[in-house]
Parts: structure tokens; C-alpha cells; sequence
């Protein structure tokens, strides 16, 4: 049977609330099955709507089978188009999953293997690029500081609304940050909207619902009371239909476009992972995908079964727009089989990667591909599914279907090299700064900052993360605790772990940050110490340790730590920063001044610390006696 056999017409058989028939009407698809006449006149500008919701499990939407979902509009957009039912992300991150979704690269392609501390390469080009060079306006709105500009997605957007709310009334040790709702995000996207014109538009919304903590606002926090992750899955539905109906008051719907997506799932304690970031089960790495767009030629109705990747969307939305290919993309085009006019590609598989457990926990990394109806996780211990008959993935064939283990790791084996032919010569790694990497663990991000450098991605030797389930479970739930100011329990916690793994400096940065919320810095001192005596390469330890010596004015023990962040990460601002001032409080303006001058050698724009290094050069020239 061919691929393209294999896509169907998909009546749900179920009626449809009234939000699903008005997204259907308004996109030309008849609410529950496929074909009609219904379709509106392809007038008004080309629009191409891309909307990714972060963290969407594809089981938690209507149309993948989820009863009560609250997801109207994405199951619109689903009957009046395209549903894969067997779409996968390529990395159970944010950053590195829109970086595969903007460039149509899987990780090994793109470099992006972490939040915060990676950013796209400026080699690799991006869609947004191609469509701004065909004459396209272009726009994105992001609901999160984890896709700020500064790493790497904006390029080929003239408009990147990364605007999010500032800190809340935190020291300047540890800092908290909010998302921006997305009914606030899809506002801004609306008003840009508005002001185009008849120009052909790329519109990126990014919705931050439902990343955790859940949190859905009235009336879904009443609905949905027993499924706060529910909740927010249905209020970032809200999100959508409002787009939808803006983008019909703009008159675009004609020759509208929409892609719905995710870029990863959730872990809801599946597996033993509260959240996401460290497996590739189908809870973080199986993602909704649906396309409509009749005046596209996109089938109406069709159910699409055989896996693709997230990586396949750039390519995807190029080809049907009529633009050349991403040089270097690894990703492929579903452009035929949306249309009807052929087949998916051939591919030896889609390919997924986790590198956080490597990075942050200095086990093996994971690798997942995923062909027909097979799943393999490479790993130490590699494990085998059958995902059509074993969806939750309880079942291991790994032992008794060695052949098929074989063959997997064999078609990834492709999959990399083909990934690797159009890798960027240069690394995509850069260094996140203390406040970035506060954002991320206020967002419940593991990041650390560190990168442990060398070795296979699955290494055999190194501890499986499977076997850390209860870790993780414990350490996510420590961090929460600590978020929510519940501070003996969170520490008693960090406690517990570093009797399992007491030399982990990831895991002796996160007991350090939960001292300092707690207040207790004295024992924060004695913990970073031992991070940085594991790991003296270690440059945010090292910082925070600076931190903690300059607020108990020892400036000798300050000056040390900051000068050792600074060797370990020459790109690291902070770490200059909070030396200059300790200088300036000696009286070493001109030393202080040379530090600010080598922090706008890395971030020219700050107009506030030129005028900075400015006064201390003033002052340093009054000839101003240092104190030492």
C-alpha cells in the first residue's frame, strides 16, 4: 500500500461544537468529513498563519481522540484540512524544536541542543528569510522569553514581538518571570495584521499555554478544575479562535493558509517525567499537526497516518508557496500529499534527539526514529515499540525483536549523515546569562548553563536515563516546591538526590539556587563551593558563589569567583558586571570602567552602561586613590 494511500478521509463521527464549525467554515472545510462546496472565494491576500502552542500533547486535542478537550478551533482547522496523526517533534525542548520548525533541520543539523545556552547558527538560513526576500511581510509573536530574538529565530521577520513582562519584585540573585498570555500575544499579532494591507503575509504566533505551571485563566480554571493542564490546553484553543476570527475581519481568510502545531508535549508523570525536556516518549514527542488552506489546494478531511516530522513544516510551507528550497534542510516537503498530487517522501524514518540529560545531568543522550508503525529509543539500553498496537509504549520489544533494533539504529544512522551533510561548520552554542538562565528555572527548566563537552550523543558507558525516573520525578518536583516558596520540602528534597548522585554539579547548582530563595546563604556558599570543587569549569557556580561572597563583603573571595566565571566563559556579562561594581565600591574606577568596556564589546546597544563605564572614566581621572 502506498503513503499516499494511507491518508484517508476522517468523518470523526462525533457532532462538533459550534467554535469547530465556525473555524471550518471560515478556512472552506465542512466541519466533520471531507469535500463539500462550501469552500469561500480565493480573494484577498495570501496569508500564511503558523500557530505553535507550546507543550500540546497531540492525545489532549479533540480530534486526536480526547473527549471534552475544549479544543474547538483546532478541531475546525483539522476538518477543513489535514490531520498527521503520527506527527513528531525532534526534541522535547522549545528553543531546539522551533529552531527544526523555522529551519526544516533536525537537531543534528541545526546544533540548537538546549535552551538558553544555544543559539541558531547565522549561517543557517531560516523560511522566514525567503519569504521576506520574495516581498512577504513577515511577523512573529512569541509568548515566552525562551524564544527571545537573541537566539536566533528572528532573522527574516521584520517584525519579532518578543516583549514579554518584566521580573516581579525578586533579589538580584534569583529572578521570576511571567509569560505573556496568548490571548495578549494574538492582540499584537492582529494589530500588525491589520496594518499590511494587501500584502502577502507570514504570521508566527507562539502561544505559551499550556506549559506548566497550569494555570487556566476564567472560565476554563472552572471547567477544568480536576485538569489544570486541561485547562490551559483549552484557553490557548480561546487563543486560536480569536486569531481565526481576526484574520476574517481582516479579510484573509480567501487565501489563507494555517499550519497548527506544537513543539513538543508533556509528560503528565508518564514514564516517570513530570514535564518534558529529558524522554522521547509519545507524551513529549508525538505533536499535533494539522494544515488547512483550500485555496492552497489542501484536502479537505484527510486523516494522514505515517510519521513526519516537525522539521518537514519549512520545507512544507515553501514548496506550496512557490519558493526555493532551505539549502542544507534535512527536513521534507508534505507539500504532494497535502495537495493530493503524490505520495510522502521516502525517508529512512523521522529522526528525534534529547541531549538534556547530557548536558545537564552528564548522562547518556537519547535518539529516537521512528518508521511505519515502529518506534526504537536508542539508548544504553535501547527499547523498541509498536506504536500503533502499544501507544502508551508499555510494552518493550527491544529483547525479543533484536533484528528490528538493528535495522532502526541503522536507518538513524542515515537519517544523521543526511542530517550532518548540511550541519554549520561553526558550533551554535553561546553562553546564557545569569538572567536568562533565571527565566528558564522560573519556567521549570532544569538549565544550569553547563555543557559537558565530548562524546557520542548515546553513550553506552554513561548512566541511561531510565533509570532515573525517580530522580527526575524527585528533582522536578523539588524545583516546583521551591518555586512556590515551599522551601523545606524543596531542600530536603536536593537532599535526598545528592545521596544518590553527590557529585552531579547540575544538581548541586539546583540546591544552591533553592538556598538562596530560601534565604539561606550561608549553607548556599558551602554548596556551590562543592559544584565548583566537582567542576571547576563550572562559570555560573562560580558566579553565583561570586554573588553570595560580594553580599557578605568578601570582596577578596568575590573578586575570585567572578574572575574564575569569566576565565571559564569569556562570553558570560554578568560576571564582569558584578566585578566593575565590586571595583567601583573600592574605588577602582578605572578597572571598573575597563569591565564595562568588554561588556559592550559583547552587547553594543546598552546605551545605560556606556554612560556607565563613562562616569567611572570621569571619576578615574579626578585621580581618585583605589582601595585595595
Amino acid at each position: 500500500m502506498s503513503r499516499l494511500a494511507r491518508s484517508r478521509i476522517d468523518p470523526w463521527g462525533r457532532s462538533v461544537p459550534a467554535l469547530a464549525l465556525l473555524a471550518a467554515a471560515l478556512l472552506g472545510g465542512a466541519a466533520c468529513g471531507g469535500g463539500g462546496d462550501d469552500a469561500p472565494p480565493a480573494t484577498g491576500p495570501q496569508t500564511i498563519l503558523l500557530v505553535t502552542v507550546d507543550t500540546l500533547r497531540a492525545d489532549r486535542v479533540g480530534c486526536y481522540g480526547k473527549r471534552d478537550a475544549g479544543t474547538p478551533a483546532l478541531d475546525g482547522l483539522a476538518a477543513g484540512g489535514v490531520r498527521f496523526e503520527a506527527a513528531q517533534s525532534s526534541a522535547p525542548l522549545t528553543l531546539p524544536a522551533h529552531a527544526s520548525l523555522l529551519a526544516g533541520r533536525t537537531l543534528p543539523a541545526h546544533g540548537v541542543y538546549d535552551n538558553g545556552t544555544f543559539a541558531l547558527p547565522e549561517t543557517i538560513p531560516v523560511m522566514a528569510e525567503a519569504f521576506e526576500k520574495a516581498g512577504w511581510a513577515t511577523a512573529a509573536f512569541v509568548s515566552s522569553p525562551v524564544l527571545a530574538r537573541r537566539y536566533g529565530l528572528a532573522r527574516g521577520f521584520a517584525h519579532y514581538d518578543d516583549e514579554i513582562r518584566k521580573p516581579q519584585g525578586q533579589s538580584g540573585i534569583v529572578m521570576f518571570y511571567d509569560e505573556r498570555a496568548g490571548t495578549d500575544t494574538v492582540a499584537r499579532a492582529l494589530d500588525w495584521l491589520a496594518g499590511q494591507g494587501e500584502r502577502p503575509a507570514l504570521l508566527w504566533v507562539h502561544l505559551w499555554e499550556p506549559h506548566a505551571p497550569y494555570t487556566p485563566p476564567p472560565p476554563f480554571a472552572a471547567r477544568y478544575r480536576d485538569d489544570p493542564y486541561q485547562g490551559e490546553v483549552a484557553a490557548a484553543d480561546a487563543a486560536l479562535a480569536e486569531l481565526l476570527a481576526g484574520i476574517e475581519r481582516a479579510g484573509r481568510r480567501g487565501r489563507l493558509l494555517a499550519i497548527a502545531t506544537a513543539d513538543h508535549g508533556e509528560g503528565l508523570g508518564e514514564h516517570g517525567e513530570p514535564t518534558h525536556g529529558v524522554y522521547l516518549y509519545n507524551a513529549t514527542l508525538q505533536i499535533p499537526l494539522v494544515v488547512s488552506g483550500p485555496a492552497w489546494g489542501v484536502r479537505r478531511g484527510a486523516a494522514i497516518d505515517e510519521p513526519v516530522s516537525a522539521a518537514d513544516v519549512a520545507p512544507t510551507l515553501l514548496e506550496l508557496a512557490g519558493l526555493p528550497p532551505l539549502p542544507g534542510a534535512d527536513g521534507y516537503s508534505l507539500a504532494p500529499a497535502l495537495t493530493g498530487k503524490g505520495p510522502l517522501p521516502e525517508r529512512p524514518g523521522v529522526l528525534a534527539e534529547s541531549h538534556l540529560p547530557q548536558l545537564e545531568f552528564g548522562w547518556s543522550g537519547l535518539r529516537a526514529v521512528v518508521r511505519g508503525d515502529l518506534k526504537l529509543i536508542d539508548a544504553p539500553r535501547p527499547e523498541l515499540f509498536d506504536r500503533a498496537r502499544d501507544p502508551q509504549e508499555a510494552d518493550d520489544l527491544a529483547g525479543s525483536r533484536a533484528g528490528e533494533v538493528a535495522a532502526l539504529r541503522e536507518a538513524g544512522t542515515d537519517l544523521l549523515r543526511r542530517a550532518l551533510a548540511g550541519a554549520p561548520e561553526g558550533g551554535s552554542s553561546r553562553s546564557a546569562t545569569s538572567e536568562e538562565l533565571a527565566q528558564l528555572q522560573a519556567l521549570g527548566y532544569a538549565g544550569s548553563g553547563r555543557r559537558i563537552a565530548g562524546g557520542s550523543l548515546v553513550d553506552p558507558a554513561a548512566l541511561d536515563p531510565k533509570d532515573r525516573a525517580r530522580f527526575l520525578e524527585l528533582h522536578d518536583r523539588a524545583a516546583e516546591l521551591a518555586r512556590t516558596g515551599r522551601h523545606a520540602e524543596a531542600l530536603a528534597i536536593f537532599v535526598e538526590l545528592e545521596r544518590v548522585e553527590p557529585r552531579n554539579p547540575s544538581l548541586l547548582f539546583q540546591h544552591g539556587q533553592a538556598l538562596i530563595v530560601a534565604g539561606r546563604h550561608e549553607e548556599a556558599v558551602a554548596v556551590f563551593s562543592r559544584a565548583v570543587a566537582v567542576d571547576p569549569g563550572f562559570g555560573m557556580a562560580w558566579y553565583r558563589l561570586g554573588q553570595l561572597l560580594d553580599a557578605r563583603r568578601d570582596a577578596a573571595g568575590a573578586e575570585t569567583a567572578y574572575r574564575r566565571a569569566i576565565e571559564a566563559d569569556p562570553m558570560a556579562l554578568e560576571p564582569r558586571k558584578a566585578l566593575a561594581g565590586l571595583y567601583a565600591s573600592r574605588r577602582r574606577f578605572a578597572e571598573a570602567a575597563d569591565l564595562l568596556d568588554e561588556v559592550l564589546a559583547l552587547e553594543p546597544g546598552n546605551a545605560a552602561l556606556r554612560e556607565q563605564a563613562g562616569r567611572l572614566r570621569a571619576r578615574a581621572g579626578d585621580g581618585a586613590a583605589p582601595a585595595r
